[in-house]
């Protein structure tokens, strides 16, 4: 399938300042010595946007979140308090708990965006001018960025823009940031101490201690909750993406799968990597369109054997897992790990009756329509298995 990139850099415009080809943290642009040109290689593109963002004079386009489209819809929602939080972050509760002493909890709007390098400050001047009165930003912790640098870089623009606010008579209440990433935590009392999560773990922050039971160095988690798809005992969770969580918003779409089998439509989940997708803002978490519930998880490598299972339990007619394509997953080898679990499950499902509903896909948001495409060959696929239509 041709696809679309969904970063493009229009040349007619660019005022050859070259900002875009020395912040770029995968060296993805460059410059055409012969031409003069400023040329993207799509292939070492990873959709940050920090490029967008730098960009004097919006030379670059990019598909996701355009500071228009943003504008326009934090303007309808009329809202006090605006909160920005990074893919790979989280609102702990003592955060939680300081932004409801402040009020920024009530009547707020709250995102979620790949990197809060890719934020230009535009947007945020845009939304104190459209009566927004608060500004949070939650980015990760510097070590952990997916993006290399882009939480720094967010950060650097948004002191000069506090800089700046002050100077016109605003204090720094009205732009504030609290650093946070995801992390796994671990009930040491229902840890059987078998090693499976510090085998597992690409960050090596789970280990075995004494008296046998699991430990993980949460200054080292990276987040990708490859542990808690093989601790037998669930005794490991990840912040926000809890087992619990999960299973239970799975058993949330019992009625829907149900009207839709009256309509003979089938019913696919979809659990994505939020890395490998990038939805609407507002369709975040768990969300359905037509015939496919969309599930997010925060790396493909998480995804535990009881999802699957619950998922059919429930009435799925097929499961798809969207990871990032070979080579791109932002920890390192998290596709890699999901698809030895997919495979796996799969032998489950065979025995079962099951053959054929349950598969892994690998994709990116550079290109536009590609997990659009791979859902309907999965979708196509399914329906013809279970015979209904499509």
């Amino acid at each position: 399938m041709l696809a679309e990139n969904s970063v493009r850099i229009r040349n007619e415009y660019c005022s050859k300042c070259l900002i875009c080809s020395s912040i770029c943290p995968f060296e993805a642009i460059s410059i055409d010595k012969e031409t003069g040109e400023i040329l993207l290689n799509i292939e070492k593109c990873q959709v940050c946007g920090i490029c967008f963002s730098a960009c004097p004079s919006s030379s670059i386009d990019i598909a996701y979140y355009k500071t228009d489209i943003l504008s326009e819809y934090i303007r309808r929602a009329r809202k006090d308090n605006l909160i920005l939080v990074c893919r790979g972050a989280v609102i702990r509760p003592e955060l939680r708990e300081r932004l409801e002493k402040q009020g920024v909890l009530n009547n707020f709007i709250q995102w979620y965006v790949p990197c809060i390098g890719r934020i230009p400050l535009e947007l945020l001047l845009r939304a104190l001018e459209g009566g927004v009165k608060r500004i949070v930003i939650v980015p990760c912790e510097d070590n952990k960025c997916r993006f290399k640098f882009g939480s720094n870089v967010g950060l650097s623009r948004l002191l000069l823009l506090q800089e700046l606010l002050s100077q016109i008579g605003l204090n720094h209440g009205v732009l504030s940031f609290a650093r946070s990433s995801i992390r796994a935590y671990i009930n040491r009392n229902r840890c059987i101490g078998c090693g499976n999560c510090a085998y597992i773990c690409p960050s090596n922050a789970a280990r075995l201690v004494s008296p046998g039971v699991a430990e993980i160095d949460g200054a080292a988690c990276s987040g990708c909750g490859a542990c808690t798809a093989v601790c037998p005992s669930l005794a490991i969770n990840l912040e926000s993406f809890e087992n619990k969580v999960i299973l239970e918003e799975i058993s949330r779409h019992r009625q829907l799968i149900s009207d839709l089998r009256a309509k003979g439509l089938p019913a696919v989940a979809v659990f994505y990597c939020h890395w490998a997708s990038f939805p609407a803002l507002d369709e975040y978490g768990a969300y359905a369109k037509e015939n496919v519930v969309f599930f997010e998880v925060p790396c493909s490598s998480i995804i535990n054997p009881l999802y699957i299972l619950r998922a059919f339990y429930e009435g799925f007619d097929g499961a798809l897992v969207m990871a990032c394509r070979k080579s791109e997953c932002k920890f390192e080898r998290g596709n890699e790990l999901a698809e030895r679990q997919v495979n796996a499950i799969k032998n489950l499902l065979r025995q079962v009756g099951l053959e054929g509903r349950l598969e892994i896909c690998f994709v990116s948001p550079k290109y536009l329509g590609e997990a659009e495409h791979q859902i309907k060959l999965f979708m196509d696929k399914v329906a013809a298995m279970v015979g209904v239509s499509k």
